[in-house]
């Protein structure tokens, strides 16, 4: 008897994709393949994960985004197949890193700008996807947490880091501190009362 073994990738199972959102893939694979083997490159591989976000949140047309147009199996082996990724398209389309997963990374395979980076990312999002400054509210919306002090926390986090590492995930840090500059001046949905937002401006001065 002739048994035939198929074993599937994420190049097979999406292969109806474009060549090039399959280079982002491939790309994502090799990059954080290497820096899990020690090959301190995990600044290389999270650059190409926001490259990677970018592909697979891009709309396709009428088909929605990249993952909504991709079949239930594909969607699954593609989730199993990009290790530190996290993937949903239910309710919310979105694709970002996991913040323990590259810190464990970081704490084992990089360097110390690797080791604050992921540290203040960890802090930033500690349940993973929400940041710590918004409490949710529904699948894809929440308020903002004035007077609990962790706007502040959040913005000292992320300029320290620049302050230390000026030169390293110069756009990522830039991206978290400017988001937590949006939602201090032009947040709509507060989670306490005015008061509550006195009180955070007031931990800024």
């Amino acid at each position: 008897m002739i048994i035939v073994l198929f074993v599937f990738t994420a190049s097979t199972l999406i292969a109806q994709l474009p060549p090039s959102d399959q280079a982002a893939i491939d790309a994502y694979r090799a990059a954080i393949r290497s820096a899990e083997n020690g090959g301190r490159e995990i600044e290389a591989a999270f650059s190409k994960l926001i490259s990677l976000t970018q592909t697979l949140t891009r709309s396709r047309g009428a088909q929605g985004a990249v993952l909504e147009a991709i079949s239930a199996e594909e969607f699954e082996h593609l989730r199993r197949d990009l290790p530190g990724v996290l993937i949903n398209r239910e309710e919310v389309v979105f694709v970002k890193p996991d913040p323990n997963y590259f810190a464990n990374l970081a704490r084992t395979r990089g360097d110390a700008a690797d080791r604050a980076f992921f540290s203040a990312l960890k802090a930033t999002y500690p349940e993973a996807v929400w940041p710590v400054y918004v409490e949710q509210q529904t699948d894809y919306s929440g308020c903002t947490r004035f007077g609990s002090g962790t706007l502040v926390d959040t913005y000292r986090a992320w300029s320290e880091f620049q302050r230390r590492f000026p030169t390293r995930y110069v756009a990522a840090a830039k991206e978290e501190l400017d988001e937590v500059i949006a939602q201090l001046t032009e947040s709509t949905c507060a989670c306490g009362s005015t008061s509550s937002i006195q009180d955070e401006l007031q931990r800024f001065l």
